[in-house]
């Protein structure tokens, strides 16, 4: 039995009265409960008052009145207190007729799929990455059932304030059912999203086009520990900064959780929040010629950008609508994420943010600029560069991953773990070799492994190998002309 020194009881018991004579035991409310009119918090304890309050410290922060956030501050038991303000979703009402696209010949979409054909879907759609096992988790008004997401449609939850915890996620407002279409919708018409082999997740956070940033926060946090999501689509934005959004965020990338967000709609240099953080994708808008939406916002936040006006995708009432705003140029973005992880699942999201900068098509003043980023998506540069990593025969036992730079991991083809052997060897501009390195590995059936990267400025040559016979199961050389010697 664990014993309390006497000093800490006797500080718990003097801190208990005060906080009694203060009301502050009483002023809690609990994140999913707090009905009380007026001004809502969102506040954070300092983990001391926390343990001595009998709040949850797991949960990242709480929902309070007005009133008791400023008790709780007075009582300097909060790290930081912050209204609960609003974001919206980034959307435009459709301003034209879609027009015939014309040259377009597809297997894989219709020509009303326009946006597909600009980003070079074919590419990824041909080789099967298609975001196969991996989850999009979409913050939005919910998702209706349709005929495009029946077979990609998880169950998710709702983090609207009042109807909190329930898995009520439909959706009347129809912005989310659109977004969803653009990641992973696929009919019997052809593909609509860009990943149309991954799974999406609704977390509801609105029924309308605004939204609390409590909200956003929880579906965060809920996407990740509750879904297991591996990438989030956030198709709004707020013009304020929060500290829980940010907090959010971060906690996102620390695990390993790819977030995408609108930039704005509002065609000056305004920024939007969480679009402006770093470790977020923003996404601006294009038109059906490639060119900047004037309605999109420029900045530094804008990442990339993706088409966005007059895009057709899933309604919520059934059938087909044009979407309009960056709302809808981020899930495609989300998609191509979706499909760069079902080629490497443990690829970080720096590296997925690396590759869509190095195989974006370049647009505007060359290199990056604050219209297009690093300019519009393109699906055929990725598969370009991934094509190593790519499958064509089934029977290869193991691959090597290029996510970033020279390769640093190993995908295991097969049902079974296999037990081999890595090798790599850096050579010298002559051929001399440096020096070999050996590990030995075990890559769970259809998992990968992370290994050392070669020397990026020297020749290599590396091998995996069955770790008792040796015999080769994948290579990778660099030798520029030079054949390798050892000496």
């Amino acid at each position: 039995m664990k014993h309390t020194q006497p000093a800490v009881v006797a500080f718990r018991f003097i801190l208990t009265a005060v906080l009694l004579a203060s009301g502050l035991l009483c002023a809690r409310i609990p994140v999913h409960a707090a009905e009380a009119a007026g001004t809502k918090y969102i506040v954070k304890y300092r983990e001391s008052a926390a343990l001595l309050m009998g709040v949850d410290s797991t949960e990242p922060f709480d929902v309070v009145s007005e009133e008791a956030a400023l008790r709780l501050a007075r009582a300097g038991l909060l790290e930081w207190y912050e209204p609960d303000g609003e974001a919206e979703l980034l959307e435009s009402e459709s301003d034209a007729l879609l027009e015939e696209a014309g040259l377009m010949d597809s297997p894989y979409y219709g020509q009303a799929q326009w946006n597909l054909d600009l980003v070079g879907a074919d590419a990824t759609f041909s080789r099967s990455c298609l975001g196969q096992g991996i989850r999009v988790g979409v913050v939005d008004s919910g998702i209706n059932p349709h005929p495009d997401l029946a077979d990609c449609l998880l169950p998710g939850s709702n983090y609207i304030e009042s109807t909190a915890n329930t898995g009520n996620t439909t959706d009347t407002y129809g912005h989310g059912t659109r977004v969803a279409g653009l990641i992973a919708g696929a009919g019997t018409g052809g593909y609509i999203g860009t990943a149309p082999g991954a799974e999406v997740v609704p977390l509801k956070v609105t029924d309308g086009q605004t939204v609390k940033i409590s909200a956003i926060c929880r579906a965060i946090y809920g996407g990740i520990d509750d879904y297991g999501c591996d990438v989030l689509n956030l198709s709004l934005g707020a013009q304020t900064e929060y500290q829980a959004l940010k907090e959010a965020v971060e906690y996102a990338e620390s695990r390993g959780v790819s977030v995408v967000a609108a930039s704005g709609n509002a065609g000056t240099s305004a920024f939007y929040y969480p679009a402006k953080y770093e470790t977020v994708i923003g996404v601006g808008s294009v038109d059906q010629n490639g060119t900047w939406y004037d309605h999109s916002t420029h900045n530094s936040s804008v990442f990339l950008t993706a088409p966005g006006v007059n895009v057709r995708s899933t309604d919520y009432r059934g059938g087909y609508t044009l979407c309009t705003g960056t709302s809808f140029a981020v899930p495609q973005v989300s998609g191509a994420a979706a499909a760069l992880l079902g080629i490497d699942a443990a690829m970080p999201p720096a590296a997925v943010r690396n590759i869509l900068a190095r195989t974006a098509s370049d647009r505007g003043a060359e290199g990056y600029d604050e219209y297009y980023g690093y300019g519009i998506l393109n699906l055929s540069a990725c598969a370009e560069l991934l094509k190593e990593a790519i499958v064509v025969d089934a029977d290869t036992p193991c691959s090597f991953l290029p996510a970033d730079g020279p390769a640093k991991r190993i995908r295991n083809n097969t049902d079974e773990a296999i037990a081999c052997t890595y090798l790599l060897a850096n050579y010298d501009a002559a051929g001399r070799c440096l020096g070999v390195k050996l590990w030995q590995l075990t890559i769970p059936a259809h998992g990968t492994a992370a290994v050392e990267a070669p020397d990026a400025a020297s020749r290599y040559g590396q091998f995996v190998c069955e770790a008792e016979t040796l015999i080769p199961l994948a290579e990778a050389k660099k030798n520029d002309g030079i054949v390798p010697h050892l000496m």
